[in-house]
């Protein structure tokens, strides 16, 4: 019998008289984000989830909802892992993250962990006060989904130091994806995901930078990046990195970018789930003025 092959994301629904979700399934980066569209239920919600996560083989699972829902889902085991500023436009979203294992309890960011990123954050803005508020030497376009899906696929053939397969995040969603490249050094690229009835938008670098030069180049692509963000209307830019790439953290900061947030096992590179750190950026309050 012929092997099936499984999209690489996937919606999986669970409905009740008392309960609606949807969880996207996404098998490259083993996550899964959890929509929540009616409140209570819990038990049976989060049953559903452990279950489609062990069958899946993936370790985190991610909410973002209002700040009133936090606390029913920590009682069922998720943690409060940061904060999106205006995430719902006049509203912050709030993270809770669970680690699918053997406890009810979810694995929390270790004090290590904390220490850890803070050190990285530390590093990355003693960094970015050299970085130069004009960086002319990096070239950022926009380019169409068939050739970012080609450097995409290109990148996951060996995927040492890769971050993102530019899969969906969210449902019914725009995406768009800029090239960036520079006079020397490697080209890198990025994808925004965004909903304008929302207002926020999700950042993804495919991969990690490897040099001072990749850093200067991220650092452009994701200012070019988040000024169009911005005319487009949307309010809130967020993305996730390790909490131990000191390069990410450089590029992050210079671009106007602040940590609100630390995922357990929250990203995964090389293979391996590490701890994330959540990067935010304000682009604009809600009556379009800029932060």
């Amino acid at each position: 019998m012929a092997k099936v092959s499984l999209p690489v994301v996937e919606e999986l629904h669970f409905k009740s008289e008392s309960a609606y979700l949807c969880l996207l399934v996404n098998r490259r980066i083993g996550l899964i984000r959890v929509i929540d569209f009616r409140s209570g239920a819990l038990p049976a919600k989060r049953l559903f989830i452990h279950n489609v996560a062990r069958r899946e083989g993936i370790e985190k699972v991610i909410l973002l909802v209002e700040k009133d829902e936090v606390s029913s889902w920590t009682r069922v085991g998720f943690v409060r892992e940061g904060t999106i500023p205006g995430f719902y436009k006049r509203s912050d979203g709030h993270l809770v993250g669970c680690v699918i294992g053997e406890r009810t309890a979810s694995i929390e960011v270790s004090d290590d962990s904390v220490r850890h990123a803070e050190r990285t954050v530390n590093a990355g803005k003693k960094n970015a006060r050299e970085v130069p508020e004009s960086l002319p030497q990096i070239e950022c376009e926009f380019i169409d989904d068939t050739d970012a899906f080609e450097a995409r696929d290109v990148a996951w053939k060996k995927p040492v130091g890769v971050l993102s397969g530019f899969d969906s995040f969210g449902r019914e969603a725009e995406r768009i994806y800029l090239a960036i490249t520079p006079k020397k050094g490697k080209p890198n690229w990025l994808s925004a995901e965004f909903q304008d009835c929302f207002g926020h938008a999700i950042v993804e670098p495919l991969r990690i930078p490897q040099d001072d030069l990749d850093v200067l180049s991220l650092t452009g692509g994701l200012r070019f990046l988040c000024d169009d963000l911005k005319e487009r209307g949307i309010i809130s830019a967020f993305t996730f990195a390790p909490i131990d790439d000191i390069g990410m953290a450089t590029a992050y900061v210079a671009a106007g970018f602040r940590k609100t947030g630390l995922l357990a096992r929250g990203t995964m590179v090389n293979g391996e789930r590490k701890d994330a750190i959540l990067w935010t950026r304000k682009l604009a309050n809600p009556g379009g003025e800029e932060e």
